[in-house]
């Protein structure tokens, strides 16, 4: 790996442990998993069930229903992709570009799976493409804040975050791939002041 790649964890030992105590973890992370391998429309209670090796009783104690289940597993993604990572953000003591740096060093060496399968979900539900539309939010919030910790002016901070971040998805999602290196070249440029 390249000496300039900080190797950090991508989500911190406190963050693990509150990810693992997410009321019915075993149910959503099964979710996940099926939306993964098999894509949404094999997301139903007997699968669930047989991938947990638990029974219906078990899964309506859980859950009021199908539909609150699937609530439950976009408001884990949302805490496990977005609130994990802020968290996981604001404890780097750098600042600025720095933190646009490792910021794109994490998600760049990050399993995609789970965000390829609630994306490919979110083109068919509209509650999944809600909670992906909070998530995507949350970010190019977080990442319009980063500019401006560097002294850009709000329409400056906001055009860039827009550029870095849908040039992110674009290359994760498209055939178009870039290596960490023209990543960060990208993120460099948007930093320019000149």
């Amino acid at each position: 790996m390249d000496n300039n790649v900080y190797q950090l964890n991508i989500v911190s030992d406190d963050t693990m442990q509150n990810l693992e105590n997410y009321p019915n973890v075993d149910w959503i992370k099964a979710g996940i998993a099926i939306l993964r391998e098999q894509g949404p429309t094999c997301v139903n209670i007997d699968t669930l069930c047989e991938k947990t090796g638990k029974d219906l009783d078990a899964f309506n104690k859980a859950f009021n229903g199908l539909p609150s289940y699937l609530f439950a597993v976009l408001d884990y993604w949302y805490e496990k992709e977005v609130l994990a990572y802020i968290d996981m953000m604001d404890e780097i003591t750098a600042e600025g570009e720095e933190v646009l740096i490792r910021m794109i060093e994490i998600k760049h060496n990050a399993d995609k799976g789970d965000e390829v399968a609630i994306r490919n979900w979110a083109l068919k539900c509209p509650n999944a493409h809600k909670a992906l539309a909070r998530v995507d939010r949350t970010r190019l919030d977080y990442t319009i804040g980063v500019f401006k910790e560097m002294g850009f002016s709000e329409a400056e901070s906001n055009l860039r975050a827009k550029i870095l971040y849908t040039s992110f998805i674009g290359l994760e999602y498209s055939s178009i791939s870039a290596s960490l290196e023209k990543r960060l070249e990208m993120a460099k440029l948007l930093c320019r002041r000149d």
